[in-house]
């Protein structure tokens, strides 16, 4: 009786462990930032979009788009060295990016000069979602978000193969995946 206790309790044991393992490989690493840019053409326009991972690990698009419909679309993936993490670390976390307080853009029927950014940073309880539809709306902010815009001025023309990936949802030019929310 008391080996057959035995037996059923490693057992248990054994299953709860494969159970907490495979759970824990199975889990996708957070966003830690979010970076979507179009710029437009007089006949298509240019869409840059980067997610960033906590492990470092980022999934970048780049897409050319003529009336609305992604014509060319190259994915790559890969990881932020360990200096580009840590630039990109204090960028986030510096203070004057950490309590600035973008309110939400506005739907306009026309938007002069347009050239919109999104950028949702993860931070304690949720995103930090900031919208500009063109450069004069992201002129108040220029201070507190240069840093983050000469990293992603970097970042996005890196040289990789491509990666065979499939596009990211979160990287769709659309309203309802336009910020994030917890």
């Amino acid at each position: 009786m008391k080996t057959t206790k035995t037996i059923i309790c490693a057992l248990l044991a054994i299953g709860l462990a494969a159970y907490g393992g495979a759970t824990a490989a199975t889990q996708k690493p957070s966003l830690r930032l979010l970076f979507l840019e179009v710029q437009p053409g007089a006949l298509s326009s240019e869409q840059f979009c980067m997610l960033v991972f906590d492990d470092h690990q980022f999934h970048l698009e780049r897409a050319q788009a003529a009336k609305g419909n992604a014509e060319e679309r190259k994915i790559y993936q890969g990881q932020l060295s360990d200096s580009d993490w840590q630039t990109l670390t204090a960028i986030l976390d510096a203070k004057s990016l950490r309590e600035l307080r973008v309110p939400p853009a506005t739907s306009a029927l026309v938007v002069p000069d347009s050239h919109p950014y999104t950028i949702s940073v993860a931070r304690k309880g949720g995103f930090q979602n900031m919208e500009f539809v063109n450069r004069q709306t992201l002129k108040p902010y220029a201070s507190q978000l240069k840093p983050l815009l000469d990293w992603w001025k970097t970042m996005r023309k890196i040289r990789l193969p491509e990666s065979g990936a499939t596009a990211d949802p979160r990287c769709a030019l659309n309203d309802a995946n336009a910020v994030f929310t917890n």
